[in-house]
């Protein structure tokens, strides 16, 4: 691995007639064919990029195949050179980034820039055995470039890794359209595998408590970006609101939900994890690749989501994109944290987060009698409904499957008995952290803000509150079983569960949008017309 800090050569990219216009065919082999290299410009990040741009990232020798889809505030290029093939270049600039991120932010505050440099470190000193899971770190560039007249300068940091055929679960899912005991005979596979060969590694007790610093301040922290980035969105009447309507149920909004989790030790009992081990950390499953799809695509027989006829060897499954940030210990990353991370797969389908990434929903956004009251609908006829449609019934097997519940003994039994709470406790801290990666600009490069252009965020923060709100549910023994799986109780409160009614006025209209007013800051409901 090389590591460089200069500049690409000025040159004139050699690319397709597509590329000149960033609108970049796909390079596929088919997907009835074993590989299947989905190349796609999907990228709002790049939206705004000319192909003078571009050529900042290219070498003379480089041809530009296409773009990666998804990513948080990165830039994946796919490119190849003669002698080497194809290879994929991840740019991190500050001229790509939404959120004003600090260059000295550190732990759960780490900029991109530098996260990516922790992804190239985490890349290389992985466990010999798990190597060949993930791809290889080729070579590195670290730059500041002069951008104004008045010196203002951007940090980048750009890394090259090796090409991983085949195509990403997400995609499987969006453009195959498997059905929905496919997907969970998948997730079993990636779960058996992350619990066997990464979670089995640098195992450790740690020596401080974890919630405050992993998850609650964290999620202060990341919302506290998300104002500065799109105060009028995230306002205070939305991020300090006791409480919030979402869909006209009423719910407690994030200042309650973190009090009522940090008042109460023993919650921290049972929400604080056991050990941590090496994770890949953001099993989103744009970040886990097929190689081979063949044995998806086939009809099967009497098929068993518990025993497919298929291993993650034969699908040839490979992880992208690590998270790479561990848990600190007195300012120091440890390299391993809560193996919990690692169930992110489920948030793509049961937390919705691929309908969300998709912008596959309507959201209305009102303040009412000081309380936000959200409007959040999906689309029925988005590329995922097909898939992920019931996949909650498949939920109870996939686990017990994967991580052998229905052994006493098993690893999970006992080094985690309260998996699943802490299941859905990291589902919802996740969501709520994540608005400051999914702010939207324009094809000028400018962030419009209100919730009509900021529906994405928005609908993240909303999944954030619903899986936090079911964890205290949870705690407080109003939930007896989730999917299939009875939850622990613990006896912590005696009382009858308390039902709240929706109001009339807001139970969700079949066709409406939110529309900015001329002298509000947030958008007011409005039916749409028929």
């Amino acid at each position: 691995m090389k590591h460089q800090d200069q500049s690409f050569q000025k040159t004139k990219p050699k690319h397709n007639r597509e590329a000149s216009k960033l609108e970049v065919m796909p390079n596929t082999l088919g997907l009835d064919q074993q590989h299947c290299d989905i190349l796609e410009y999907c990228n709002v990040l790049v939206k705004h990029l000319t192909p003078d741009d571009l050529t900042n990232y290219l070498n003379p020798d480089e041809t530009f195949l296409g773009f990666g889809y998804g990513g948080s505030e990165s830039m994946t290029l796919f490119l190849e050179k003669p002698g080497s093939g194809k290879f994929v270049r991840k740019v991190l600039s500050e001229r790509l980034i939404t959120p004003k991120w600090g260059r000295e932010g550190s732990d759960v505050m780490l900029p991109p820039c530098a996260k990516a440099k922790s992804q190239t470190q985490y890349l290389m000193n992985l466990p010999e055995s798990v190597k060949p899971l993930f791809p290889q770190v080729l070579n590195v560039i670290e730059r500041e470039q002069t951008v104004t007249e008045d010196g203002s300068t951007i940090y980048e940091y750009i890394y090259d890794m090796t090409f991983v055929p085949g195509i990403e679960v997400s995609q499987f899912v969006r453009r195959c359209n498997p059905s929905k005991e496919i997907v969970a005979a998948l997730y079993c596979v990636i779960f058996r595998l992350l619990n066997e060969k990464i979670h089995s590694q640098r195992r450790r007790k740690m020596s401080q408590p974890t919630l405050e610093q992993s998850y609650f301040t964290k999620i202060e922290k990341r919302l506290a970006l998300a104002q500065e980035t799109a105060p009028k969105t995230f306002n205070d009447s939305l991020l300090k609101s006791e409480d919030i309507m979402i869909n006209g149920k009423r719910m407690r909004n994030l200042p309650r939900l973190l009090r009522e989790f940090r008042e109460n030790p023993i919650y921290h009992s049972i929400l604080e994890p056991k050990f941590h081990s090496l994770v890949m950390g953001d099993t989103n499953t744009e970040n886990i690749k097929i190689g081979n799809i063949e044995p998806l695509l086939k009809h099967y027989d009497n098929f068993s989501v518990t025993n497919p006829p298929f291993t993650a060897e034969d699908i040839e499954i490979r992880f992208l994109d690590p998270r790479a940030i561990g848990f600190y210990e007195n300012g120091v990353d440890t390299n391993a944290d809560d193996p919990m991370y690692d169930n992110k797969p489920w948030h793509n389908s049961l937390g919705n987060y691929d309908k969300i990434h998709g912008e596959y929903f309507d959201l209305a956004y009102q303040l009412h009698r000081e309380i936000p009251h959200i409007l959040l609908a999906f689309d029925e006829e988005n590329p995922y409904e097909l898939s992920y449609s019931g996949i909650e019934e498949h939920f109870s097997e996939v686990m017990t499957a994967a991580w052998k519940l229905d052994n006493p003994d098993s690893d999970v039994n006992q080094n985690d008995p309260n998996w699943l709470i802490r299941f859905v406790f990291l589902m919802g801290s996740h969501f709520a952290a994540m608005p400051p990666y999914h702010f939207s600009k324009n094809n000028d490069g400018v962030l419009i803000d209100n919730a009509h252009h900021q529906k994405r965020p928005l609908a993240i923060y909303v999944e954030g509150i619903k899986w936090l709100n079911l964890t205290l549910d949870m705690l407080e023994g109003k939930i007896d079983e989730f999917h299939g799986i009875p939850v622990p109780n613990f006896q912590i409160f005696n009382h009858e569960l308390e039902t709240v009614k929706a109001p009339l006025d807001y139970a969700v209209p079949e066709n409406f949008t939110a529309n900015q007013s001329d002298d509000r800051s947030t958008p007011v409901f409005q039916r749409a017309a028929k």
